[in-house]
């Protein structure tokens, strides 16, 4: 789109005159003491819920390389009341991009806020394969001694310790760890971990008590919401819920943003009484509820990467993205590819039966089950 090239063009100008005064310095990780770090500052500024997500296992590791550091998270403002509350971080940080560009003045108070905490390491979480000028230059202006990212073009601008790339493929959670892995050398795997409040559950047990749905009901949770590339048909997502309330006698609700409200619209001409619509909740409200789901089906989002931070057992289907950097990890969670390019209803339905045969779940008949996956072998 032609906004797309006037940004590109005036980030390239802008470097080009930050390259002309920018200050910069080498550090060295020999120099870097992490028992003796103080204040961390993470920069991850993202409009995506799941690549936020996707850093939380970093926090963890965080957490316990430094556990006496006070940890400073700085996120875009949608993503605030998600970690608002938890146990990763001690402060939420949150840079409105439009505020300053409307007000510089905003910017120069938000930057001198930053320097005042007088860091002591900075981290820059952005994609290793993408440049992002906004979480770079933040990372440079917070003044922190040393500023850690993956080294990429135009970051040796703003960082002062860069963690080259490795040849080899791997998962999103492992590219934010190596940045730490980096420092202090291999350390025990941590993964997706994100908590849901107490509160929160107590909201959605009753939230779902409203609809009749109790805590013995089994409840499969259905993400319609995806990139349009990575979204499964409708008609097929509808398939696969009247298949589940109807075969397996099991109830079905279905999650969805304001994106989709449309085809919430469609889904309701055709739903049956065992199929439920969530409402539109607030990220920590909605972490609680894929919680209490019992299954979850999704596409490659962030609702996928939600539904494996709180543990729930999730079918991710891919359709247009890399498994390998994205896809689920654990033993409960599976993945499904297209075949000939297209996931088939088929497909879904057998993976469904494989992992609530292996699940161990009590709230649904094994006989019943039984006899639904000869029908389907």
């Amino acid at each position: 789109m032609w906004y797309k090239n006037i940004e590109k063009k005036f980030k390239s100008y802008l470097l080009a005159i930050l390259r002309l005064f920018l200050k910069r310095d080498k550090g060295k990780k020999d120099e870097l003491d992490l028992s003796n770090v103080k204040k961390i500052l993470v920069v991850r500024q993202d409009d995506r819920i799941g690549n936020l997500i996707l850093t939380t296992p970093f926090l963890s590791a965080l957490r316990q390389l430094c556990p006496r550091a006070r940890v400073s998270y700085l996120v875009s403002r949608k993503f605030q009341a998600l970690l608002s509350g938890s146990k990763l971080v001690d402060e939420v940080l949150v840079a409105e991009k439009r505020r300053f560009i409307r007000n510089p003045f905003r910017f120069l108070s938000f930057v001198l806020k930053l320097r005042k905490e007088r860091f002591d390491l900075a981290f820059d979480l952005s994609d290793e394969n993408e440049f992002s000028l906004s979480n770079s230059f933040i990372t440079y202006l917070s003044q922190a001694r040393h500023r850690v990212g993956h080294k990429k073009e135009n970051s040796d601008l703003f960082l002062n310790i860069q963690i080259p790339r490795p040849e080899k493929p791997r998962h999103a959670i492992d590219m934010h760890l190596d940045l730490l892995r980096f420092l202090t050398g291999d350390f025990k795997l941590v993964d997706l971990n994100l908590g849901v409040s107490p509160k929160n559950k107590r909201i959605i047990k009753e939230y779902l008590e409203s609809k009749d749905v109790s805590e013995n009901d089994f409840l499969a949770g259905i993400n319609l919401g995806a990139r349009e590339k990575k979204r499964w048909k409708l008609s097929h997502f509808e398939s696969v819920a009247h298949w589940i309330t109807r075969e397996l006698n099991l109830k079905v609700i279905f999650i969805h943003g304001p994106e989709e409200k449309n085809l919430i619209e469609k889904l309701g001409k055709s739903a049956n009484d065992r199929f439920l619509f969530a409402d539109i909740f607030p990220l920590n409200l909605l972490s609680a509820l894929i919680e209490r789901c019992d299954l979850m089906i999704s596409g490659d989002s962030g609702i996928m990467h939600l539904s494996v931070s709180v543990g729930t057992p999730t079918l991710a289907i891919f359709l247009d993205s890399d498994p390998v950097k994205y896809g689920p990890r654990g033993e409960k969670h599976q993945t499904i590819l297209p075949e000939n390019g297209e996931v088939s209803i088929k497909s879904v339905k057998g993976k469904i039966l494989y992992m609530l045969k292996n699940s161990g779940e009590k709230k649904f008949s094994q006989l019943e089950l039984d006899l639904v996956k000869e029908k389907y072998k």
